[in-house]
């Protein structure tokens, strides 16, 4: 009997290779014992990766497909689709666009018996910013007749999952929404051969990782908490490639507080993925002080090594920090609350040692072997129909 496939297309390089676009199509495939193909356009960046990579057939194509797409960009990609739309069992694609909505139409039109599943990356706020003439009009007549194509679609956070299930998008989609919150990858962890430290092995520092200065990440405001603090015998690393701009901020925060020099460090990009886990496993603390995230892939990899967790109130917090049980929220830019929190944790008054197994415990639900458990019972129960 002929083997079944998965397929995915999206773009490829070594930061996709970590992320949910390639370890969701990946992990279904493991799940379900099928081949899995990952398709993406051929780019200066990604020509070092050959025909395979972590037991997924890579396919690299010629296309002027672009992350954020036009349809004409994504011609190349599309063709590719409808060439080989009969022989992919179930289609995984990345983001409910109107790019993916025209290619799960064009593939259950020429595969009728085929999944589409769609990883939306929806959070909160961008159901709750939608008109709410959404239920009306002749976009929406559009756009229900193209959903009917799509099998699964899933959300990252329990409050989106809601929103949606309450009909935020119309019916359609409320009858075939599932939870996935983004997940740590175990496997390449248990390749690396890594375990977990006792806290008493960790080391009393913080650390963020991303985009260190971008705006997004509003790092400057770790900098304004920690003017106000006495770090004691704690460090702050920041981890990630660096905005130019940033290290300027980086220098006249030094020059404010010359002690903090050898206990505020902006380490750079670790490209490694050992290396960065490794950074994560000797943390206490991990903070993010993002002004928006959908769900972000640096909480389940701090979660699973035990890092409390301070974060700005996003979408994704409530389940990752289990409702403040875990970690801390912090509203927005909000300078004081951060430093009154970040001084309890340098003077030992919040109980991080007992929080590390509940820490630990909880990181079990976000693990991708685990949360795509739902995606695995969909795709066998539409396939058996």
């Amino acid at each position: 009997m002929k083997k079944k496939k998965i397929v995915s297309l999206f773009h490829f390089d070594s930061n996709i290779a970590g992320k949910d676009m390639f370890l969701v199509p990946m992990y279904l495939g493991r799940k379900l014992g099928y081949d899995i193909e990952f398709v993406y356009p051929t780019a200066s960046f990604n020509k070092e990766y050959k025909n395979e990579y972590r037991g997924v057939k890579l396919t690299s194509i010629r296309s002027r497909s672009q992350y954020y797409c036009t349809l004409w960009s994504e011609k190349e990609m599309f063709w590719w689709l409808i060439k080989n739309a009969r022989n992919i069992d179930v289609l995984s694609l990345f983001w409910l666009n109107a790019r993916n909505m025209i290619f799960a139409k064009s593939y259950k039109i020429l595969n009728p018996k085929g999944v589409c599943y769609i990883k939306s990356d929806f959070n909160e706020v961008d159901i709750l910013s939608l008109p709410t003439s959404i239920t009306k009009g002749f976009k929406y007549k559009i756009k229900e007749w193209l959903y009917q194509s799509i099998d699964i679609v899933s959300v990252e956070t329990k409050r989106t999952f809601w929103h949606l299930k309450k009909g935020a998008l119309g019916n359609r989609l409320a009858n075939i929404v599932e939870y996935v919150p983004n997940g740590f990858d175990e496997e390449l962890c248990k390749e690396y051969d890594m375990k977990r430290v006792s806290f008493s092995s960790k080391e009393n520092l913080i650390i963020t990782v991303g985009r260190i200065g971008s705006k997004q990440k509003a790092n400057e405001v770790m900098f304004d908490a920690l003017d106000q603090v006495d770090m004691k015998d704690w460090k702050f690393v920041l981890i990630g490639p660096i905005e130019e701009d940033f290290k300027i901020k980086y220098n006249i925060f030094i020059e404010r507080n010359p002690d903090k020099k050898d206990k505020v460090i902006l380490l750079g990009s670790i490209g490694d993925k050992r290396r960065l886990w490794e950074w994560y496993n000797k943390a206490k603390v991990f903070i993010l002080t993002s002004i928006y995230e959908g769900f972000p892939n640096v909480f389940p990899e701090a979660l699973y090594f035990g890092n409390y967790i301070i974060t700005t109130k996003l979408s994704a917090v409530y389940d990752i920090t289990d409702n403040e049980r875990i970690g801390k929220i912090v509203p927005i830019g909000n300078v004081k609350k951060l430093s009154i929190i970040l001084q309890g944790i340098f003077e030992g008054d919040l109980p991080l040692e007992s929080l590390y197994p509940k820490i630990l415990k909880h990181s079990e639900i976000f693990s991708w072997n685990n949360t795509i458990t739902p995606i695995v019972v969909r795709i066998k129960k539409k396939l058996c129909e």
